[in-house]
């Protein structure tokens, strides 16, 4: 596509942008969303303009257009992330929002809700996340780590003994032998055949007759093949049959190599836009700067006059730099309310007793003002934030002034503006000369200072430079107390990169598999909202866990400007049967998000940094996953380490008890905040493990629980020729997957994955033309895979009504709790009433 598709579509969403804003904040409060249905269809928009945007962005190839669309995808991203949590809140605090009645009404496919991941977040990194994964290499290779591996060895069934092998074997190879003297005495039979019919015939041809015969069968076929060559043109002539295509011509080969040129170009422009910046850079200072200097000489030095002291003659102390030095200076802050009302009072005392009136009904009304705010302080928490609203209003206005009427008739190329490169960089050179202005000012300030004491001395006959030192104490003094308040850090002593690499040595700090949350197949629900209304609440559909992950981890771990603001998720749990893709999920969202994967898992971490030695562990992951965000911390059996029952603990066989890091990681993870960008990610696939006494902290310490469901009719409708595909073979279009996926009931997709490898051999594969795969072979295969015991399946969905949504639903929980963030972080250890 042209430049002028991708420019056309950042001005419509722009424009649906400034509408969505419209219809959220309308002229007639009566008019402005309400209830979950409105917001749905409002989130359903946002949606898709962060679609149109994140599509217009990934191919733009002018530089500076793509700094100021980053700015307004990341504003509706933002924005949509608020929206979907204020409709977890009205959706009773459940996490999954079935809307498959809304995209009806709204005539919108399923695939509308397919929450798409900017690319940007990994390619805007490509350099930085190319050195980290090469270093990370050679550490690995250095200390010899296993990482995980991203197709694991799968088998079915228990090992078999080598009795059993070498029969098995001796079978094998008698079978194969039999099949040989079968083929070989076929093949006999079929010449004995053919001699016998020559004698009984008593037909004997010459090589002439031989060689006519042949070449009239030849002939045959090629005229045959003439004629059907011509019969095709005709009927493609009258259009009655499509023309063939050329591979050189496809037109969906040509538009992957178009993006991948767009890509280069883009790259060039952005190499050309930053070589601009520090030449520009230069001559803005070089033509400018000299301007810019005597202003701010001159606005500095017409203060030192204004501030002067006319009875002793003192100059006024410089702003500090942690206080903005002279931009006070240059742009006095516009008085306060409280300083308008000082004012206000003095004159009135001043003018009498009608001035004194003012003041006092002023005092008086005050508290009782904040008395209401306080009463309607509650009502306020309940209303959606709009964080991300005035960063959405600005990139709309930036857009309209700069891009909106903008000529570029010029620019069929789309490189650099250099006018508005200039106009960007004005203020930064603006900046840096101010702060070598305020040091000579400083300067200047200090002599001038020390000019008027120098003259009061010689009047008084006194020299008084005392208070300097007092001043500078009392400020060391202040500091020292900061210092002394701040955290020990045992590893003060020691660099990020030696901590990387002990890390790295030890097998906890990993690299991901390249997976993608496409990866996780399984299709949308088209009657959740009909079984809601009947007061049934239908598990989530396994596009529904896509689009959770997503928008609870992979959105905000991808931006700063998004996890600063967005609503805060600071840990998930993943819990549901086994192989039902929770590795695979929490794998994917490192990869997309670009983070790093720390494996504090309890069998990972067995029997290293033993004793004590464990809290220096954990305070290593969680440092280097602040300095090196975005970073995953991943716990895979979640549950146990939480159990706090020592015979339980026992059980598993391990060397050090699997709770050993629950005190430390409840005490790290209580310092995270928005912004650093590290996500806690438990999995679990036995839950209800934890008994009452533990069930309360494992509960309470996760700010999201998404459940893995198992794969539904439609899911499995998907995920059978899915799977075909990914392991290299294919299902006809006459084959029966309506039966297969009925009979497949009961299984985890990662069970049909296990079918599928063992199924499809090297061998099998290269047959697949001439023998197509049937449900019985299948069925062989799939028999020797035990499915998901229906115990497993009640102890899990019983764990689930113990959520805390699901808990307020049932009657078990407090109401008001559910759907809250960080409600689980922050209520731990309360008591029932």
């Amino acid at each position: 596509m042209a430049n002028v598709t991708y420019d056309i579509m950042w001005r419509e969403a722009m424009m649906e942008l400034l509408d969505q804003l419209e219809a959220e904040n309308p002229e007639d409060p009566g008019l402005a969303p309400k209830d979950l249905s409105e917001w749905a269809c409002i989130y359903i928009k946002y949606l898709q303009i962060m679609r149109k945007l994140e599509t217009a962005y990934d191919q733009m190839v002018h530089p500076q257009k793509r700094q100021d669309m980053r700015k307004a995808l990341e504003a509706c991203i933002g924005r949509m992330l608020e929206i979907r949590h204020w409709m977890v809140k009205l959706n009773r605090g459940l996490d999954f929002i079935n809307l498959d009645d809304i995209l009806v009404d709204l005539k919108l496919g399923p695939e509308v809700l397919e929450v798409p991941v900017p690319k940007y977040f990994i390619e805007d990194r490509a350099k930085e996340l190319d050195d980290r994964d090469k270093f990370l290499e050679a550490l690995i290779e250095k200390y010899n780590v296993k990482g995980p591996a991203a197709n694991p060895i799968i088998r079915i069934g228990a090992p078999l003994g080598e009795d059993e092998a070498i029969l098995m074997i001796q079978k094998n190879e008698r079978g194969r032998q039999a099949r040989e003297r079968a083929r070989l005495a076929a093949i006999t039979k079929r010449q004995r055949q053919i001699e016998d019919r020559r004698v009984r015939l008593g037909v004997t041809l010459s090589h002439e007759e031989a060689a006519r015969k042949i070449q009239a069968a030849i002939r045959g076929f090629l005229w045959r093949r003439r004629i059907k060559k011509e019969a095709d043109k005709e009927l493609m002539f009258i259009g009655m049959k499509p023309k063939p295509r050329d591979p050189k011509r496809d037109p969906q080969m040509g538009e992957a190599k178009n993006l991948m040129r767009r890509k280069r170009v883009q790259l060039e422009h952005g190499r050309e836009y930053d070589e601009a910046i520090v030449n520009l850079k230069a001559k803005v200072r070089e033509l400018e700067g000299q301007d810019m200097r005597e202003t701010i000489q001159d606005k500095v030095n017409a203060w030192f006059v204004e501030k002067r002291n006319p009875e002793t003659g003192e100059y006024p102390d410089f702003p500090d730099g942690d206080d903005g030095g002279s931009r006070a200076i240059l742009n006095p802050p516009p008085p306060s309310l409280a300083s308008l009302l000082e004012d206000a009072a003095g004159d009135g005392k001043g003018k009498g007793k009608d001035g004194k009136a003012d003041p006092k009904k002023d005092a008086k009304k005050d508290p009782k003002k904040d008395k209401k705010g306080g009463d309607e302080a509650p009502a306020e928490e309940q209303k959606i934030g709009a964080v991300f609203i005035p960063a959405i209003e600005a990139a709309v206005q930036e857009f309209v002034a700069k891009w909106q009427d903008r000529d570029e008739v010029d620019n069929f190329h789309q490189k650099y503006d250099a006018e508005l490169v200039k106009d960007e960089l004005r203020p930064i050179v603006f900046e840096e000369i101010r702060l070598q202005v305020d040091g000579e000012m400083r300067v200047l300030l200090q002599n001038l200072k020390d000019l008027v004491e120098a003259e009061r001395a010689a009047k008084l006959g006194k020299k008084g430079k005392k208070k300097k030192g007092k001043k500078k104490g009392k400020k060391k003094g202040k500091k020292d107390k900061k210092k002394g308040k701040k955290k020990k850090d045992p590893t003060a002593d020691r660099s990020i990169e030696s901590l990387f690499a002990e890390l790295v040595s030890n097998g906890i700090l990993q690299q991901c598999p390249h997976v993608h949350v496409r990866d996780y197949l399984g299709s949308s629900s088209f009657m959740a909202a009909t079984l809601e209304k009947a007061n049934i609440i239908p598990d989530p559909s396994m596009a529904q866990v896509r689009q959770a992950l997503t928008e609870y981890s992979i959105l905000p771990l991808g931006s700063q400007f998004i996890h600063e603001r967005a609503p805060y998720t600071k840990s998930l749990l993943l819990y549901g049967a086994e192989k039902t893709g929770k590795t695979l999920m929490a794998q994917s969202i490192a990869n997309l998000s670009g983070s790093n994967f720390f494996d504090i898992s309890p069998r990972n971490t067995d029997g290293k940094y033993p004793g004590k030695n464990v809290g220096m562990m954990v305070h290593m992951v969680f440092k280097v996953a602040r300095t090196m965000a975005p970073s995953v911390i991943y716990i895979d059996e979640a549950e146990k380490v939480f159990l706090t029952d020592k015979k339980k603990l026992k059980e598993f066989g391990s060397q050090e008890p699997f709770s050993r890091i629950k005190k430390e990681l409840l005490k790290e993870a209580k310092t995270l905040s928005p912004g650093e960008r590290v996500l806690i990610l438990g999995n679990s696939r036995e839950p209800y493990l934890c008994a009452k006494k533990d069930e309360k902290a494992f509960m309470g310490f996760w700010s999201k629980h998404i459940f893995m469901p198992l794969p539904d009719y439609a899911s499995r409708r998907i995920v059978w020729p899915g799977l075909f595909e990914r392991h290299q073979g294919r299902l006809t279009y006459e084959f029966d997957l309506s039966t297969l996926a009925h009979i497949s009931d009961g299984y985890s997709a990662g069970q049909l994955d296990m079918t599928v490898h063992s199924l499809l051999t090297k061998r099998r594969i290269e047959r697949l033309r001439a023998l197509p795969v049937d449900i019985p072979e299948i069925l062989q295969w799939m028999c020797k895979v035990e499915p998901v015991s229906r115990e497993v399946d009640e102890a899990l969905r019983k764990f689930m009504d113990k959520t805390p949504a699901m808990a307020v639903l049932k009657g078990g929980g407090k109401p008001g709790t559910a759907g809250k963030p960080g409600t689980a972080d922050k209520k731990k250890g309360g008591k029932k009433k």
